[in-house]
């Protein structure tokens, strides 16, 4: 049969009927002229011809194809069955919706950040070369100039080798200053990520030389940001560090790798690099390297070469490594440090989705099993009159393929609106969240999680029908299909159906008492009413450290005179600032000796002005603050944080006690000794810190911080106009308030917390619901039995006592293999969760109680409905 008879049946059909009835009226009129009356005529011309509606049924088979036209045929029927009953498809379908969005949503995130391969090149064959020290608990202490140049010239694994750091520079030549991010960088680098320009070309090793023209590469966002994708901004001059810059490229759209850059130079036009003592300082650790491997070569192989170069450089140079038991080098490939960071929760949120799919999966099979049952005896009638197995297992299937899909589509809506909130959430731990978007895969993902999820929950009632027998026509159906098997069946459904929803409450309890212990840690310092603003100075404009000096007391003096600052201070970071990397390094203390090969200790070092204690709220322990007098001739004083105190000077007062830097001949004396503060977040303890007078320590990039009396954002723009009266070009960047750090810093666990706790509330849902409707099952099908009780004397606390056992028994099992499972499964977000262990006791308890409470709950409707059951209706029914 050809497809163009299929789709001309109808019209076929309609000429077949007319010809039908063209026969039919000639042998009607036929049998008239015999002498038949018009009843008899009709009659007669129906027996010559036969049953018409059997000749339609047989000349429509013919023009079929048969499996296209049974499936049709359940799908009328599977409809009709569904919306026969409203409130079993209303509820699998929600239930099923939920499952799937939640899932598609985390899958979307996951495939743009993990699945997806980088915008580079062989991604691959891309690594960063790290340095680590262990004893100073630093993973990446970058490399010198020296190290790089090291690497470079001895390395035999890499095709292509680059250094890179990142630096703030003022661009001018836009309408107003712009403190623009660049990316310093050698020839070589854009070879090793393996990009192209959209426009114009990158830098050569030309560009590299000291007598190169400095020219600049913009970054694809700034050049849409401030230029508009204007295409003539090739051969453009800007002013920087004092030197004309001409752009010659632009990038293509990428990662915030290594950085988030605006714009990128050559090593040879930044005025930093290019100084003669970065260049010779060995320990001067400003640059990162990366390379791309040979082909062939593994990352072992690299790491072996990377480790026998850093052991020579050990060798020759002893000072510069202070240990070289703890002094390595590997390669990491790039796609790994994009990730690693965002991986664990991730994986942690997909585990939870997938468990909320399970779950639901489980829960619609204990509905579709409980519906099945009660139409046992429409399922044998059906056997009885010629249908084969196979046709009713193929009709379960059916109905459950489209609640599956019809799920689907509500759960493809839930993930298109869920995945741009969890776009925003998952920038926060990796620059790859940009390319999160829903897509052909996302939608494949979807469609195939409700058919497979559509299969799953359909396995049992269709063993169930598959298992009906014909004698359920004459008993009911439903005691007949429902035996002891199906009810161990249903009990085992409850019972993993709270064991996974224990599960998930134990990780959303966990991570929400984690998050309310991070909101409730004392930080060390007030941020009500604290502005922040970062400073970064022109290096060329303010390279001598007087100018560096005046520049800052300035903006303090005006600062502190303007109405409505209580008080202002420079520091070189903020708390809480994830943009800013702590300096740290070796120190020496006093009467306290280092032995031979044991690395001098290190500890964090922050410049700060006079009133950065009294801004900040920071309790002075002890001593001193700074004063007016700790002056660039003064002699060296520091302050000191309980911490550092507590550790070097455990049975010793730490005033008056003496320090020397690892770099510094001078000793430095300890005035003051304050609080603990979590400078680096809130769930990171406070480090061994060493304050430093800001006018015997003069920075470069800074933090202005102004403790006001009212909203700081609304004297923000006052604030910045006034530094602009003292330098016109000095751009002002960051501005924030310290609430707004620590509410940044609380952002990923909160939103962490919250998803957990909705995957959480929708599997104690979808599983109360579930224990509902088995336990109202139970009393349906043993109605008589109750009856009979209540008949024979029992009471109704009795009736109530064995509802609920029989209820609460799968739930009890339930618990206790989820608290099993638990403790095990929370171990693996041990990392995720900050005040408590992950075998939390009060967690577990109470959770444990409340499922109990809600399940007893939900138990109390089918229970009070046995109670009520009529024992003499059902003895007349008997």
């Amino acid at each position: 049969m050809s497809w163009r008879q299929l789709f001309r049946r109808r019209y076929w059909d309609a000429e077949r009927m007319e010809e039908m009835e063209s026969f039919l009226e000639h042998e009607t009129q036929e049998n008239l002229t015999r002498g038949m009356s018009p009843v008899e005529a009709r009659r007669r011309a129906y027996v010559r011809f036969g049953n018409p509606q059997k000749v339609r049924e047989e000349i429509w088979r013919m023009n079929s194809i048969e499996p296209l036209q049974r499936l049709m045929s359940d799908l009328r029927y599977a409809l009709r069955s569904l919306l026969h009953n409203p409130g079993y498809t209303v509820l699998a379908i929600l239930t099923l919706g939920l499952g799937i969005g939640a899932n598609t949503a985390i899958f979307t995130v996951i495939d743009g950040v993990l699945l997806r391969p980088l915008p580079y090149a062989q991604q691959g064959r891309i690594v960063h070369v790290v340095q680590t020290e262990q004893h100073s608990g630093q993973q990446d202490i970058g490399l010198s100039v020296q190290d790089y140049l090291d690497y470079r010239s001895q390395q035999h694994v890499f095709t292509k080798f680059a250094e890179y750091h990142s630096m703030l520079f003022t661009l001018l030549g836009t309408k107003t200053p712009q403190r623009v991010v660049t990316g310093v960088v050698s020839s070589q680098f854009f070879d090793v990520l393996g990009v192209k320009p959209v426009l114009g070309r990158l830098f050569t090793s030309a560009d590299e030389t000291r007598s190169a023209a400095p020219v600049l590469v913009l970054s694809y966002v700034f050049w849409q940001k401030q230029f508009g994708g204007d295409r003539s901004v090739i051969g453009r001059t800007f002013a920087m560090n004092d030197r004309v810059h001409t752009v010659i490229g632009v990038l293509p759209p990428l990662p915030d790798y290594p950085d988030a850059n605006d714009v990128y130079m050559p090593v040879s036009s930044c005025p930093y690099r290019m100084d003669p003592m970065t260049i010779r300082d060995r320990d001067a650790r400003m640059v990162t390297a990366y390379g791309r491997l040979k082909p062939g070569v593994s990352l072992r192989e690299a790491d072996a070469e990377l480790s026998l170069i850093a052991g020579r450089m050990v060798k020759a140079w002893p000072k510069s490594y202070r240990d070289a038991r703890d002094f390595a080098t590997h390669a990491t490939p790039v796609k790994q440090e994009l990730t690693h960071a965002a991986s664990p929760t991730f994986f942690a949120l997909l585990c939870a989705s997938g468990l909320v799919l399970l779950l639901a999966c489980v829960n619609l099979a204990s509905l579709a099993l409980s519906r099945q049952m009660r139409r046992s005896r429409e399922t044998a009638i059906r056997l009885a009159t010629g249908a084969g197995r196979w046709d009713v297992i193929r009709q379960v299937l059916t109905e459950s393929l489209l609640v599956a899909l019809a799920g689907a589509g509500i759960g493809l809506g839930i993930a298109a609106g869920g995945s741009r909130l969890l776009e925003t959430w998952a920038a926060r731990m990796t620059p790859l969240a940009g390319g999160i978007h829903p897509d052909f895969r996302v939608l494949l993902f979807g469609v195939c999680s409700s058919l497979v999820a559509g299969l799953l929950f359909a396995i049992l009632p269709a063993v169930l029908a598959y298992r009906t027998p014909l004698t359920a026509v004459n008993d009911g159906g439903e005691r007949a299909a429902g035996g002891e098997g199906s009810t161990r069946a249903r009990n085992v459904l409850v019972a993993l159906q709270v064991a996974l929803s224990f599960v998930l409450l134990i990780a959303a309890g966990l991570m929400m008492r984690s998050f309310y212990n991070l909101l409730s840690v004392d930080p060390g310092f007030r941020p009500a009413h604290v502005l922040s603003m970062q400073l970064d100075l022109n290096w060329t404009k303010y390279k001598k450290q007087t100018a560096q000096l005046e520049f800052f007391h300035q903006i303090l003096d005006r600062a502190e005179a303007m109405p409505g600052v209580e008080s202002a201070s420079i520091s070189w970071m903020a708390p809480l600032n994830s943009n800013m990397s702590p300096i740290n390094g070796p120190v020496h203390v006093a009467g306290q000796p280092v032995r031979a090969g044991v690395p001098a200790p290190v500890v964090d070092f922050e410049t700060a002005s006079p009133d950065y204690f009294r801004v900040l709220g920071i309790r002075l322990l002890a001593g001193r603050s700074f004063l007016e007098i700790d002056g660039p001739k003064a002699p060296h004083v520091v302050l000191v944080n309980a911490r550092m105190a507590h550790e070097y000077w455990p049975h010793q007062n730490a005033i008056g006690q003496r320090i020397q830097p690892g770099q510094s001949h001078d000793w430095w004396r300890v005035v003051g000794v304050v609080g603990d503060v979590r400078e680096y977040g809130l769930n990171k303890a406070p480090s061994a810190t060493v304050y430093v007078p800001l006018d015997q320590n003069p920075i470069q990039n800074a933090h202005l911080l102004v403790k006001t009396r009212s909203s700081p954002l609304l004297m923000a723009n006052t604030i910045a106009a006034m530094i602009h009266q003292i330098d016109p070009q000095q751009p002002v960047t960051q501005v924030r308030t310290l609430e707004q750090m620590r509410a940044a810093q609380l952002g990923t666990p909160r939103v962490t917390a919250t998803l957990l706790s909705l995957f959480a509330l929708v599997a104690l849902f979808i599983t109360i619901v579930g224990v509902n409707g088995t336990v109202a099952l139970a009393v349906a099908r043993r109605s008589r039995e109750i009856g009979i009780r209540i008949a024979l004397g029992a009471t109704r606390e009795n009736i109530l006592r064995v509802v609920l056992s029989q209820g609460m028994k799968p739930v009890a099992a339930g618990l206790m293999a989820g608290a099993v499972v638990s403790l095990f499964a929370t171990h693996a977000m041990a990392h995720m969760i900050f005040g408590l262990t992950p075998d939390d006791p009060l967690t577990f308890v109470s959770i444990g109680i409340l499922f109990l409470t809600v399940a007893l709950v939900s138990c109390v409707t089918p229970a009070r409905r046995a109670m009520a059951i009529d024992p003499m209706k059902t003895l007349r029914d008997q």
